[in-house]
């Protein structure tokens, strides 16, 4: 197997794991381990991307008031896990509707990537100008809310 194979199929554990497909597998993989608690194995946004993400302007404008306010108990680090699970969902929700707001040629070559795969929209993304919006956005939501936004645009396809 190649490096970018073992990689995608790490992302794809964890992104199945936190989502809750491979709850089995979890447990089954942890009966020999020491009982932890459900909220430590979950992926969430970190304080510090929760604070980024606050303080983009143009991200923040695509925010609802309810996804505010899960982004700022998380940055507080006073989220209980359903505001840590739904602020992962807003960010996504909100670099979504950004990316549809810039339309166009930017949206349409998301899309198109997310049809291949998950490497080549990350590249896609990442190969957007350092200045543009939604690169910015893109940066600061962090892997999780990223690849929710891959698997949504994945499922609209």
């Amino acid at each position: 197997m190649t490096r970018n194979t073992l990689r995608l199929a790490a992302v794809s554990a964890v992104a199945a794991v936190s989502i809750g497909a491979g709850a089995g597998l979890a447990q089954a993989s942890e009966t020999t381990a020491p009982a932890r608690p459900a909220a430590s194995s979950q992926v969430t946004l970190t304080a510090a991307q929760a604070r980024a993400l606050l303080a983009d302007p143009a991200l923040s404008a695509e925010l609802k008031a309810r996804d505010t306010t899960s982004l700022r108990a998380v940055a507080n680090g006073t989220a209980t896990d359903v505001q840590a699970r739904g602020a992962v969902g807003g960010a996504a929700k909100a670099l979504f509707n950004l990316l549809k707001k810039h339309g166009g040629k930017v949206y349409n070559g998301a899309v198109k990537a997310a049809k291949d795969n998950w490497g080549k929209f990350r590249s896609y993304m990442d190969g957007l100008p350092w200045y543009h919006p939604v690169r910015i956005a893109w940066v600061a939501a962090g892997a999780e809310a990223q690849y929710q936004l891959y698997t949504y645009i994945r499922s609209l396809v």
